[in-house]
């Protein structure tokens, strides 16, 4: 894409002028996309290909309105990044959280350096990401809308990024090595596999979530949980033109499409 339309970009997240190339300004513009781009899936389960270019996010993230899964809404950071004079680059992650053992690298990220100073930034990660860029320090808790998050170091992971819980514990959501090279050609690769192959997580459930000020909104399938000042609410929606409805009224998504056509593609073989 020769030109990348920021203004257009703004106005999708909500930020009434251009922030500062500086902290300040990677702090409000990350919060912004958090707080408007939905995460959701539901365009893998349509059976449409997940497409990468600058064109494609562009038109499918800031024209129709639509939100995405971490490549494609870092991949969106990334672009308005880069075009105001951001110092930034793509990193894949493994990710840890609700699995016995690493994943592949199917998750991506971007580090954001600042004055000699590395940032972790993340709009893509669902339910439990980040709201506000980590600096790339280890072992110190940063809070954030209520929230708190750390990295650590791992001799064999490199840093992985913990959420705290309920219980004052912490929980891995994933890992990454900082020094990694990333190139496009890497992220094309994790994206086919992690839209395309059968037993992705992304084929067998829908999934939408988007952060708040005051919490967050998740879907999975059935299940929309609101999780607001420390408390959660858990709904099951029903099936129908009911179901799209939500999707429009708790994530802004509006779905030309019947509803029957949201069956997770792997259903029946699961």
């Amino acid at each position: 894409m020769n030109h990348f339309p920021l203004s257009q970009y703004l106005d999708r997240i909500g930020l009434a002028e251009l922030p500062g190339v500086n902290s300040e300004g990677l702090q409000k513009l990350h919060a912004a996309q958090a707080f408007s781009v939905p995460f959701e899936n539901l365009d893998i389960l349509l059976g449409r290909t997940i497409a990468l270019t600058p064109e494609h996010l562009v038109a499918k993230l800031i024209r129709q309105r639509r939100g995405g899964y971490c490549f494609e809404l870092n991949g969106l950071l990334y672009l308005a990044l880069k075009t105001m004079g951001f110092t930034v680059r793509p990193l894949l992650a493994r990710v840890l959280y609700g699995l016995e053992n690493p994943s592949a690298h199917t998750h991506e990220v971007l580090v954001v350096t600042i004055d000699g100073n590395d940032w972790l930034a993340d709009v893509g990660f669902g339910g439990p990401g980040l709201c506000l860029p980590l600096p790339l320090i280890a072992d110190q808790v940063f809070e954030q809308y209520g929230e708190r998050y750390r990295l650590i170091r791992n001799p064999k992971y490199g840093m992985i990024l913990q959420r705290e819980t309920e219980d004052k514990s912490y929980i891995d959501l994933y890992c990454f090595h900082v020094d990694d090279l990333t190139v496009e050609a890497d992220i094309e690769m994790a994206n086919h596999y992690t839209s395309t192959w059968p037993q992705s997580i992304f084929r067998l459930h829908r999934m939408c979530a988007l952060r708040k000020p005051w919490g967050r909104v998740t879907l999975l399938d059935m299940d929309l949980t609101i999780y607001r000042d420390g408390q959660s609410i858990k709904n099951i929606l029903p099936e129908g033109p009911p179901y799209l409805a939500a999707l429009s009224e708790h994530f802004d998504i509006n779905l030309n499409v019947q509803y029957e056509e949201l069956n997770p593609l792997e259903r029946d073989q699961k």
